[in-house]
């Protein structure tokens, strides 16, 4: 139901916005929500600011650590397909040289016959 989603939504945003001690002014009708939201937070004692600076610097860690796995990931995934064609081009080569060196023996069997070296 899209009406309950809406609803949701903007549930969770309010409570965002609320517990996020940014100075604001939030209207709430049964039909609609008005926020207005000013560059500042709202004046704290100390340990409220860093309480609050150690909460976005834990989301700032959360979210590198989650960048970096997943880059790792990709790295891990390339380097895996590398490692495989690395393997599949060194496996074609030996493959050519021995079909070189076949091919190369009859070769000269064909020329001592037609010679009769």
């Amino acid at each position: 139901n899209l009406q309950m989603a809406a609803k949701d939504l903007c549930e969770n945003l309010l409570s965002k916005v609320k517990s996020s001690n940014l100075n604001c002014v939030v209207r709430e009708t049964p039909y609609r929500v008005c926020i207005k939201v000013r560059k500042s937070f709202v004046t704290t004692t100390n340990n409220q600011n860093h309480d609050l600076e150690l909460q976005l610097n834990d989301e700032i860690g959360n979210n590198l650590q989650n960048n970096y796995d997943k880059l790792k990931s990709s790295y891990d995934d390339l380097m895996n397909k590398y490692n495989d064609l690395v393997k599949d081009f060194e496996e074609m080569k030996t493959k050519m040289k021995k079909e070189n060196s076949e091919k190369n023996k009859l070769i000269d069997r064909m020329m001592k016959k037609k010679y009769k070296v």
